[in-house]
């Protein structure tokens, strides 16, 4: 099971410093980020990392504003139409995305595909039902 975790924060580059500073300070490794800008400069900072319970927890304990939900990563082809091939499989399952993200693991050349979805183990029911292979833990977080 992938965890992102989400930090609310004021859009400015030395409150998005603290953050990946304490993530260095504890030796996580960012695997993926994402920023939304929601509303008079405040936002949401979007984090896969390969300990995301820790930092989660780290980021709790100082005063930060965090949740940690569950996300899917999938497999998709890095080249030209992966992204096409995998969201046509992803639609044929039927289920709804509330945010994606995609990162390229340059080590094996694959990319992946990170869901939010409303509710997760329907989601992966379906998702399995319909062939689309979901990541292990150690492909997502590079362990």
């Amino acid at each position: 099971m992938a965890y992102e975790i989400s930090v609310f924060l004021e859009n400015k580059i030395t409150h998005f410093e603290k953050i990946t500073n304490i993530l260095k300070e504890e030796k996580i490794n960012i695997r993926s980020v994402s920023m939304n800008s929601i509303l008079h400069g405040w936002g949401v900072l979007h984090l896969l990392v390969n300990k995301p319970e820790k930092a989660y927890k780290l980021l709790s304990e100082r005063g930060h504003s965090v949740v940690l939900r569950e996300v899917i990563a999938l497999e998709m082809k890095d080249q030209t139409g992966g992204l096409d091939e995998l969201l046509i499989k992803i639609s044929r399952s039927g289920i709804h995305i509330e945010s994606a993200d995609s990162r390229l693991i340059s080590e094996t050349g694959m990319a992946v595909l990170i869901l939010e979805v409303p509710d997760v183990l329907e989601a992966k029911r379906r998702l399995e039902i319909n062939s689309v292979h979901l990541l292990d833990d150690d492909i997502v977080y590079g362990k």
